[in-house]
């Protein structure tokens, strides 16, 4: 499968560029955060063209945005349950492993749930206030640590990724709680 082999190829170097921002979060906060808002492809059983498509569009998503950018983070528009199609949902697990936050927007529903804790919940927030609020997280509290092995975390490793998005998670839940106020 190519995209399989893609991501391959792209975990050494995705996992240098991730130890570059543990590197910086371990040193402070960081002034030159981005973020890129990814859309999910619209599902189809069975079409593999746009599973792959969909991966590959998070992949140089984050590529680009750590070429100009020393921590980056994602805010991914999904469906009514702020899922992607498996290939893209997988992409960016891997992303969320190697230091890149991941917030996660549904369609007029619920997120669904993340039993690893990978992922941000970004609630009731427009597309640009989430993204501005992962920017304003990452320039204060750095990126996340990663995992050296994407497929198989270690337990010690979720639980550091877990508390490195804990003070991520309570501004969420506060900016939530005030689109929430306002309507």
């Amino acid at each position: 499968m190519l995209t399989a082999r893609l991501l391959s190829s792209l975990r050494r170097p995705a996992a240098l560029l991730g130890l570059v921002g543990l590197l910086t979060a371990a040193h402070g906060a960081d002034a030159n955060a981005g973020v890129a808002v990814i859309h999910s492809a619209a599902w189809s059983p069975g079409d593999v063209v746009r599973e792959g498509a969909g991966e590959f569009q998070v992949l140089v998503s984050v590529a680009n945005l750590q070429q100009s950018h020393s921590a980056v983070g994602v805010v991914g528009v999904g469906n009514r349950h702020g899922m992607f199609p498996a290939a893209s949902e997988h992409a960016l697990r891997f992303f969320a492993l190697h230091g890149v936050p991941v917030a996660k927007i549904a369609r007029g529903d619920e997120l669904a749930a993340d039993p690893d804790g990978l992922f941000l919940d970004a609630g009731t927030l427009s597309e640009s206030a989430a993204a501005a609020l992962l920017t304003h997280c990452l320039n204060r509290f750095g990126a996340p640590p990663l995992a050296a092995n994407p497929d198989q975390p270690t337990p010690t490793e979720l639980t550091a990724i877990r508390n490195s998005l804990r003070p991520f998670r309570e501004a969420f839940a506060v900016a939530n709680a005030r689109t929430v106020a306002s309507r």
